[in-house]
């Protein structure tokens, strides 16, 4: 009883050596592993004097196709009128921008442009004539 009297009694120590060393070993641990950190200019690499292409890069044929709020279309600055037999002639130019697209083995896309007022129904002769030509790729866009 007298020993856990005096244990009681006794104030708590805090011992520095222990810490210490542990204070030691945290700094040798940061100081080995700051100098394994490669700095950008010790880097070394060097740049390909010339890239080899195998290839050509293949752009794809973009048809952009207006259509105004008269009715008119135009394809890169060719109108074709309101009539029916000007949509026999945008098949055909359709076609030749396609077979072009073919012989250079690129993608044909054609790129609708109507303006806000168009008639509904001059837009739907159009994607007809996309269809007709066999347009795979074809989107619509707005004017800013």
């Amino acid at each position: 009883m007298k020993l856990l009297d005096n244990l009681m009694n006794k104030k708590a120590e805090l011992q520095i050596a222990p810490l210490i060393d542990v204070v030691f070993l945290l700094l040798i641990y940061f100081m080995v592993t700051a100098s394994l950190i490669a700095k950008e200019a010790d880097l070394a690499f060097m740049l390909p004097a010339k890239v080899p292409s195998t290839e050509p890069i293949l752009l794809p044929i973009e048809v952009l196709i207006e259509v105004s709020e008269t009715g008119d279309i135009s394809i890169n600055g060719i109108v074709f009128g309101q009539t029916g037999v000007g949509l026999d002639d945008l098949v055909s130019e359709l076609m030749s921008y396609k077979e072009a697209a073919e012989a250079s083995k690129s993608d044909f896309i054609v790129n609708i442009l109507p303006d806000d007022k168009a008639l509904h129904g001059r837009i739907v002769k159009v994607m007809d004539a996309c269809a007709a030509a066999k347009v795979k790729n074809m989107s619509f866009s707005t004017a800013m």
